[in-house]
């Protein structure tokens, strides 16, 4: 099974009956609470699958572990609280890389307002971290609630964490690596403030974060909602020294791509102004379960490319 075959499959053993709100097909589980809703998160890096110490300091790796989970809040609409971390590794722990790998994770963390409160160790054949994270919400912004004729929202330029790996892997210096595609993908940062406001104001009817590419991600609402969707492709926001297909199907964007009605654009652009931060709308939900690509007034159907586990 490859990871959407996986997630299809463990469906049937998810709880998802009151208090729980959703458990399966969401950035985060969801579980009521008298008036508030909790949400439950986690994810894991694993060396050389998600990360190389070669170009990966130790306390940048604390700070992406950080922002993974962080930014399944944001796309909930939530406001992070309490996490707990599990580290595996095949070497003894040492204070010269144990050191700076925390304060990376808890600094980070506690940016956003979360804090550090337990977890677990283990020997390991591999290194690899995880981090459990809860956080609450008085409004949780699902993947199921749009319809056609929404607009679709991202709220960064895209591709560029996917643009860094590629210079990586021609073999470029880190050095020479444009400063902007380091700090996407080393230093990326989680979009907890616009996530509360969008949550609070009622302005997205679904939101994902884009973590395995705009096309993947944007199907996932797509297939939620048995709906389709049409981008714009010059509406697009490709960032520096990026290609289009790293902006369409690049992972670790950490954005957030939303949804929201033509009656509340007005909002969003006043949100965008108040926040002093670009939010791009680059297409529209359709009724045909399809995705295209309108480029110079032609629409070419596209398939949902991006990131998916155990394909190779």
């Amino acid at each position: 099974m490859n990871e959407k075959e996986w997630l299809d499959y463990v469906k049937k053993y998810l709880f998802e009956k009151k208090p729980v709100i959703k458990a399966g097909n969401e950035d985060c589980a969801v579980i009521k609470i008298n008036k508030k809703y909790l949400l439950f998160t986690t994810d894991a890096l694993v060396e050389n699958i998600h990360f190389k110490l070669s170009y990966t300091s130790y306390f940048d790796l604390g700070a992406k572990l950080a922002v993974s989970n962080l930014s399944d809040i944001a796309s909930m609409g939530g406001e992070p609280k309490w996490a707990l971390l599990t580290l595996g590794s095949p070497q003894k722990i040492r204070k010269d890389w144990i050191d700076p790998f925390m304060e990376g994770l808890t600094q980070t963390l506690e940016k956003y307002g979360a804090c550090l409160i337990g977890g677990d160790t283990v020997k390991s054949a591999s290194f690899f971290i995880n981090l459990a994270l809860i956080g609450e919400t008085y409004n949780p912004i699902l993947r199921n609630g749009s319809k056609p004729g929404e607009f679709i929202f991202v709220s960064k330029h895209l591709g560029e964490s996917s643009a860094f790996l590629r210079y990586i892997k021609k073999g470029i210096p880190l050095e020479k690596i444009p400063e902007n595609l380091k700090k996407a993908h080393l230093r990326p940062e989680p979009e907890i403030i616009l996530g509360k406001m969008l949550s609070e104001n009622k302005l997205a009817t679904s939101m994902i974060d884009i973590s395995d590419g705009l096309l993947l991600d944007l199907w996932r609402i797509c297939e939620e909602n048995q709906i389709g969707a049409e981008l714009i492709e010059n509406k697009i926001p490709i960032g520096k020294y990026t290609t289009l297909e790293e902006a369409l199907s690049g992972g670790e964007d950490y954005a957030l791509l939303f949804t929201v009605k033509k009656e509340n654009l007005e909002k969003i652009g006043k949100l965008s102004q108040y926040l002093n931060k670009p939010l791009f709308c680059i297409g529209t939900t359709i009724k045909e379960k399809k995705l295209y690509l309108i480029k110079d007034d032609q629409k070419i159907q596209i398939l949902p490319r991006g990131y998916i586990h155990f394909t190779k």
